[in-house]
């Protein structure tokens, strides 16, 4: 989404599309007087108080087409001046890479939590200064200027319960940020000496080597984007050091976190060491196999993978040839963490999207990791696992840039209705794409396929869900990409992974039963080409929860692209914190807001790291 609207003077607009986008800019339409951050409309014209501007301004219509601009007097209304043109900007903070909107709870570091109330502009000694107006208790207001953002950060609670409004002035909040500072100091010396633990367990540092990053970069086919590059520069610091990387590359799919992980797998196996890739799905996993036989095409590699596709005597020589040594990269499923699975030389292992692998999995996941190198890939992180990174605890990439061409995925939430839902397919199909319609009930979709098919005869609608056998299941995928099927009626299993550029239809029947990283990670299946996608939550008419709503909200307002790590932010809001840290520690989250928190704990290990290093050498 655009941070900037410039209105001039014949342009082309309706009423109703200024409305909405000034809405979505987080501006409050008023019914008559307006302040910074409102609008009002009345017959042709829309009075607009801009959150850059000083004075309002009045925007009149002659039909679909702008006549005239005129700023004004906001007491007198008395026009001061017109214009060809005026420049809107977003009445929203940008907190933690998130929109905050007015109404929002923040935080400010020397009094506390309010609420963002609106942007402004005062004339402060001839010259004008924008300002972050916050709301407290008992109707005070804190203008802040907009050059000490940095004092304010995003509050997210742990707990369902709303924060209590702080009071301008008063010492409380001085006492209760202490108090927190205090105990945070002792939480981060606990934390470092658990992962402190981690680092004892040295590896050989890898040599870098530029022969094999050429020839991976040759069956590329795209230039990197600068965040790219920046990921790829600190992995490959990462291994070249003696402490085993840890790193958690965080991006939206499609945006080449894949990419990273080749160069990475390729430095390691061109050092002698053995590399292996854990996927969430079979399906993922089959793809992964294919797409690295590619790349590796020219180089001396040998390439493996473990699913359920794989056969039982097939299986039997990968884990001989895994313990010999003679298999480079093993793509697998979780049959890696099988007991029978030894590596010869294992030296890094990559796990693509970590939340779909249970408390189990990662036990087992914890024995390979400890001297090895750690690359964690996903689109929406864990709420544990963002919080140690926020706090420093972990090292983080984050990859911002949309591939070229990429568009917003226009998502709409309704009641289900059959004459809506034919009519996105049947849309669709005309454009010449294709559909996922995912229903999660294995037990009911061979009914839902039939009913399509009495909906929309003449259309080839397919079945596909993990508890297929394997061979219906990879001849219905195939025919699938081959774009054979209009419709494939699914279970989550394309929830990871899949990319079909032809596919940009995605209706979810009972999305109210997902959780909010779940809908985005299944959103993120369509708009993987130029054309526009569009994504349908549908439900069924009963009451909804007020976490099915906030999580509907959320999804439906995170579309720009990129929004992975917002929607884990909002997610982490909507489940609130729960035990991150332990019990002890939940009155300080909700007194200060979690991310405040983790910037104290990130702040205090960053202390403690430069005092230890300090005294080391000194010694």
């Amino acid at each position: 989404m655009e941070s900037k609207l410039i209105l001039k003077v014949r342009q082309h607009h309706t009423i109703t599309n200024l409305i909405e986008k000034l809405t979505g800019f987080g501006y409050e339409q008023s019914d008559h007087e307006i302040s910074s951050g409102q609008f009002y409309h009345l017959g042709s014209n829309i009075s607009i108080f801009p959150v850059n501007s000083a004075e309002p301004v009045m925007v009149d219509f002659f039909g679909d087409e702008i006549d005239s601009i005129k700023y004004f007097e906001l007491r007198t209304g008395k026009k001061t001046k017109t214009s060809n043109s005026v420049l809107i900007e977003y009445n929203l903070l940008k907190l933690e890479g998130v929109k905050i909107k007015p109404g929002n709870y923040i935080v400010h570091l020397d009094q506390g939590i309010g609420l963002f109330a609106h942007k402004e502009v005062l004339e402060v000694e001839g010259e004008q200064i924008q300002y972050i107006v916050i709301n407290y208790l008992n109707d005070d207001v804190l203008r802040v200027p907009i050059n000490q953002i940095n004092k304010l950060s995003r509050y997210i609670g742990i707990g369902k319960r709303r924060p209590r409004l702080s009071k301008l002035g008063s010492a409380t909040w001085k006492k209760t940020y202490q108090k927190t500072y205090d105990d945070v100091i002792l939480m981060a010396r606990d934390l470092l000496e658990v992962y402190a633990s981690r680092k004892i367990a040295d590896k050989n540092p890898l040599n870098f080597n530029k022969n094999w990053e050429e020839e991976i970069i040759k069956t590329f086919g795209f230039v990197e984007t600068s965040d790219q590059v920046q990921t790829i520069r600190e992995v490959y610091s990462d291994q070249q050091k003696v402490a085993p990387m840890d790193r958690l590359i965080c991006g939206d799919v499609g945006f080449g976190k894949t990419e990273v992980a080749i160069r990475a797998i390729a430095q390691a196996v061109a050092n002698g060491y053995q590399s292996a890739m854990l996927a969430p799905t079979t399906i993922l996993c089959e793809q992964h196999y294919r797409f690295f036989q590619k790349r590796f095409a020219g180089l001396p590699v040998e390439i493996a993978r473990l699913s359920r596709f794989t056969s039982r005597e097939e299986s039997r020589q990968i884990l001989a040839d895994t313990q010999l040594g003679k298999i480079d990269i093993l793509i697998s499923t979780h049959k890696i963490l099988h007991a029978d699975l030894n590596f010869k030389n294992l030296g890094l292992l990559v796990v693509d999207e970590e939340q779909k692998f249970g408390v189990k999995d990662k036990e087992k996941l914890k024995k390979i990791k400890n001297n090895v190198d750690v690359l964690t890939l996903t689109a929406t992180p864990i709420p544990r696992t963002l919080f140690m990174a926020l706090s420093g605890l972990r090292d983080i990439s984050r990859l911002y840039s949309p591939p070229a061409g990429r568009k917003e995925i226009v998502t709409k939430v309704e009641k289900y209705d059959d004459v809506i839902i034919s009519k996105a397919i049947l849309n669709e199909i005309k454009n010449g794409g294709q559909v996922y319609y995912l229903h999660n009930e294995v037990a009911t979709i061979t009914g839902i396929k039939h009913k399509l098919e009495k909906l929309l005869p003449g259309l080839v609608i397919k079945v596909a869900h993990g508890q297929m056998a394997e061979s219906a299941l990879l001849g219905v995928m195939s025919e699938f990409t081959a774009g054979e099927i209009d419709v494939l009626v699914c279970s989550t299993i394309i929830e990871n992974g899949l990319d079909l550029p032809n596919v940009n239809t995605l209706i979810v029947d009972e999305a109210d039963r997902f959780g909010l990283s779940q809908l985005y990670q299944i959103r993120g299946r369509i708009g993987r080409s130029s054309k526009q996608a569009y994504a349908f939550f549908t439900h069924k008419d009963k009451k909804l929860t007020q976490n099915a709503l906030k999580r509907f909200k959320a999804i439906s307002e995170n579309t720009e692209l990129g929004a992975g790590y917002d929607i884990a932010l909002s997610d982490l809001e909507i489940r609130g914190g729960g035990n991150i840290l332990g019990r002890d520690q939940h009155g300080n989250m909700e007194a200060i807001g979690l991310v405040l928190y983790s910037k104290l704990l990130e702040a205090a290990i960053h202390k403690l790291k430069a005092n230890s290093t300090d005294q080391s050498i000194n010694k």
